[in-house]
């Protein structure tokens, strides 16, 4: 029987620059080309607050994972859950502290009849008779 090869560790992504994988580095290219272009329109103070804050984003969303879940799957996540119509499948009905009482009907008592005894066991009665030597 021919044995074939099983690829492994296919969850990783592939590296294209360095350590960055593929939607690493467009996410942080992505994020310079915005701050360059950011930088001829707004003024300079301005764009160091801006700028900062996109490279910070930029760079939380690229190396930032929860669990093993990126960032950005996380954010979209919590927002649609958040966003999203919620279904309550069980209620707490509410009771009147402390305790409602229950009314419940008569009990009737069973009518005192004959009781039912268990017979005396033939062994008993043959022990007795021997110990008081009768037959």
């Amino acid at each position: 029987m021919e044995q074939y090869p099983v690829p492994q560790f296919i969850e990783q992504e592939g590296k294209i620059v360095f350590f960055l994988s593929f939607k690493q580095f467009f996410y942080l290219i992505g994020a310079v080309m915005i701050c360059f272009a950011l930088y001829y329109v707004l003024p300079f103070p301005l764009f160091i607050i801006i700028g900062g804050g996109i490279m910070l984003l930029a760079s939380a969303l690229s190396f930032i994972s929860i669990n093993g879940i990126p960032l950005l799957d996380m954010a979209l996540a919590s927002l649609g859950f958040a966003a999203g119509g919620k279904n309550y499948t069980w209620k707490k009905k509410e009771s009147p502290y402390p305790f409602k009482t229950i009314k419940r009907g008569v009990i009737k008592k069973i009518d005192q009849g004959p009781v039912l005894k268990a017979q005396e066991s033939q062994l008993r009665k043959i022990r007795t008779a021997v110990e008081l030597k009768t037959k």
